[in-house]
């Protein structure tokens, strides 16, 4: 799904998955400082949602992870910080890679696909 809030040019797709206390966000197309604050809200909303007990972010299909999309990412970890798991499937060098560098695999559960992320739940 194309994001209406993302601006003229870009593309964000932003589809959610819900089943008993499981929300999957699949991202695809590109977080960039263009993206990033409807990725963000997105984020935001579905982390307000009651009884949600894990939230994934599903990265498979994004092609490029900015800067702006790795703050979100830590900033949604803080916010769910003993409220509710945050579990994140990115695998290759336009996802996994970026966390892997700047020391964010040490910091958030990263798994290679959905599945594996929740595999433990």
């Amino acid at each position: 799904m194309e994001n209406p809030e993302a601006a003229p040019g870009s593309h964000l797709g932003l589809d959610v998955d819900v089943a008993e206390g499981l929300v999957v966000l699949h991202v695809s197309g590109e977080i960039d400082v263009v993206t990033a604050p409807a990725f963000e809200r997105k984020l935001a909303e579905l982390a307000s949602l009651s009884g949600t007990s894990v939230l994934v972010v599903d990265l498979l299909d994004v092609q490029f992870l900015s800067s702006a999309g790795l703050a979100v990412l830590m900033r949604t970890a803080d916010d769910l910080e003993g409220r509710s798991r945050f579990r994140i499937a990115a695998d290759g060098p336009a996802t996994a890679r970026p966390m892997t560098l700047v020391g964010m695999a040490d910091a958030l559960e990263i798994f290679p696909t959905v599945e594996a992320a929740l595999s433990t739940v």
